[in-house]
């Protein structure tokens, strides 16, 4: 809410202040956060949207819109919009002066539940998600305005659908249940109250382990083969990033069943719920050493082994299980050819 954005910046102490948004965005709410003007000094930087342009070459572009206008280290920055925004937003605002404050105000479902929290702030590379960046808390995180969700795509609400199911599998299995149960998806039927419980469920992960040096890693679960699969698309048309997660828990719970102790009747549910919403994928064994290369850029790997979070059960993931390089390569050779498997 932006009353809930001006109490914050007064709490911040805030006078100089820049809002960041994309053209997808500031088109929808142009005059959203016109009250800033009435409180603070303010400006607006309004980028392309889009996952292509979170990289160095935009991100060196805002420093120099900051730059000419003088800003010094007691500004402000305010991210308002989805995930690209709130990684390349926080990403600036971790460099520029050597580092200011930055605020997240997350007009997605993917950024109201994953996004715009824990502080992990980075840009693009050669199609290699987030491979340059750093982890840095934000100031302030907006509390969700729901009904900012009735304006989005049905892909960007997709999206969002993702990350909350994978907050589902990994830890919160009663609200597996009630997505489980869902036979369409429209921004009318996400409940606030699963916004707020799968942000409360990373925030608690986050305090647990600020770093991303162990327990942290639960949030990966669906990422490893689902950054690898959004990468190999970034070549092309480009996919969503919780429509790729949603590819990425398909495949590492089979990957469960496979090596941990996930059952089969749960690896069903898991597939039925993830195929009723999701648009299948088209998986070719053409793909495979390109998809395992971009596995190998992951950041959490160990001694050439692939580092993933799996489950044991539906809301118990288990994190750091390393597999070899090969055997990952005969699994995917073993699976049909197509996302849901049998």
């Amino acid at each position: 809410m932006v009353e809930d954005l001006l109490h914050a910046l007064r709490q911040l102490d805030a006078h100089q202040v820049v809002v960041l948004t994309d053209d997808h965005v500031n088109a929808l709410y142009p005059q959203h956060l016109i009250s800033l003007t009435e409180n603070f000094q303010c400006q607006k930087i309004v980028i392309p949207a889009g996952e292509c342009h979170k990289s160095l070459m935009q991100a060196a572009e805002i420093c120099q819109q900051l730059l000419s206008q003088q800003y010094d280290t007691s500004l402000v920055i305010v991210n308002f919009g989805g995930g690209m925004i709130c990684d390349l937003g926080g990403f600036v605002a971790s460099i520029y002066k050597r580092g200011v404050r930055y605020v997240n105000y997350p007009t997605t479902l993917i950024s109201m539940i994953d996004a715009a929290i824990g502080g992990k702030v980075g840009v693009n590379m050669e199609h290699v998600k987030n491979c340059i960046g750093r982890i840095e808390q934000p100031a302030a995180i907006i509390p969700a305005d729901n009904a900012l969700l009735a304006t989005l795509p049905q892909e960007e609400l997709l999206s969002g659908f993702g990350e909350m199911v994978k907050y589902a599998v990994i830890g919160l299995p009663s609200l597996f249940q009630q997505l489980a149960d869902l036979q369409e998806l429209s921004h009318e039927v996400i409940q606030p109250q699963w916004i707020i419980d799968c942000a409360s469920f990373k925030k608690h992960v986050v305090a647990v382990d600020p770093l991303d040096k162990k327990e942290r890693h639960i949030l990966n679960f669906g990422h490893t083969i689902g950054h690898a699969v959004e990468s190999y698309n970034m070549n092309y048309k480009g996919l969503p990033h919780g429509v790729a997660v949603a590819i990425g828990i398909l495949y590492e719970a089979a990957l469960s069943h496979k090596f941990l102790s996930l059952s089969r009747e749960e690896l069903a549910q898991i597939q039925q719920l993830i195929s009723r919403h999701f648009p299948s994928f088209s998986f070719h064994e053409s793909m495979i050493d390109t998809l395992i290369n971009y596995m190998l850029q992951d950041k959490k790997n160990q001694s050439g082994k692939i580092n993933f979070t799996l489950l044991h059960s539906i809301g118990h993931a288990v994190t750091d299980c390393l597999i070899d390089v090969a055997a990952v390569r005969s699994f995917f050779q073993a699976q049909e050819n197509d996302m849901y498997l049998s």
